[in-house]
């Protein structure tokens, strides 16, 4: 499908701030992991020797980390597509209201 993964959402600034909302409200050990992985760009080797894991540890925690995301950005975010073509994202609640 025409779905963006969560890493190309990463990747587009402005979107970036909005998802930072969602990471923090993620488990702290999925937070870490993702931001070990999408943000600081890590190999999945790299982060199982940081946190102490196996990799597949970090490879299931990432999985879920990310499902986790992404459910919570489709619950909370209308994504949409510009004239441009660009991906937007139309913030529910989440992201519009910096007082939570």
């Amino acid at each position: 499908g025409a779905e963006p993964s969560v890493e190309s959402l990463f990747m587009r600034k402005e979107m970036n701030e909005c998802i930072a909302n969602f990471v923090d409200t993620l488990p702290e050990n999925y937070r870490t992991v993702l931001a070990l992985s999408d943000l600081d760009g890590l190999k999945n080797r790299e982060i199982a020797d940081i946190l102490g894991l196996s990799v597949d540890a970090v490879k299931i925690r990432l999985h879920r980390a990310r499902r986790e995301l992404k459910k919570r950005f489709d619950t909370e975010c209308n994504l949409y597509r510009t004239e441009a073509n660009e991906l937007a994202c139309d913030h529910k609640a989440l992201c519009s209201s910096s007082s939570s």
